[in-house]
């Protein structure tokens, strides 16, 4: 180490270097978030306030579920937040996304959508499917519950993940192009 340069400003240096250069927060995802390919955890969602959204999802009456109870061989996961822009940039998208799904019947009963609203309580989840008219279930999870076992992914977070658990689609940001995101449910 050069004399007259104390070990601080060093630390300082290699602090910003890595900082500034986007490496600290590869090491922070590397193992957190689901990636395509692993398994979840086996959640306890929240279930929808709404019958339609229970029906919906086909898990009956119960307070919590998990996606082996969700009654499709897939589930679209998106993790939100409430106050996330890019959350309400990508509202349209997905509500367009669902719509393109219920005209096709066979895929429509192969996928089900659902948005966890991470930190949200009841209002906020009733202003988000209101304020974005959004027609698939979205639940809160209050205390960060689901969004800590994933790993506290920035918002939005999407994944497709089989009845077993597996993720075969994850996603962090927004997802831009609804129309290649479709043709790649379509080979599920």
């Amino acid at each position: 180490m050069p004399k007259g340069i104390p070990r601080y400003l060093i630390l300082i240096r290699w602090i910003c270097f890595f900082t500034l250069s986007g490496l600290v927060p590869c090491f922070a995802l590397a193992g957190g978030i689901p990636a395509t390919g692993s398994y979840l955890p086996d959640l306890k969602i929240e279930a929808p306030a709404s019958e339609k959204g229970r029906e919906y999802l086909g898990i009956g009456d119960e307070k919590t579920f998990s996606v082996k109870q969700v009654n499709s061989p897939f589930t679209l996961i998106e993790i939100v937040g409430v106050y996330c822009p890019k959350c309400h940039a990508q509202a349209p998208l997905f509500n367009k996304l669902f719509y393109r799904l219920k005209k096709a019947p066979a895929l429509f009963e192969k996928i089900r959508m659902l948005a966890i609203a991470a930190g949200a309580n009841s209002t906020e989840v009733d202003y988000m499917k209101k304020e974005f008219s959004i027609p698939f279930p979205v639940v809160k999870d209050p205390r960060f519950e689901i969004h800590k076992s994933l790993g506290e992914p920035r918002t939005p977070f999407t994944m497709i993940v089989s009845k077993d658990g597996k993720v075969v689609f994850a996603h962090l940001g927004i997802i831009k192009d609804i129309d290649d995101f479709f043709l790649q449910i379509m080979k599920l």
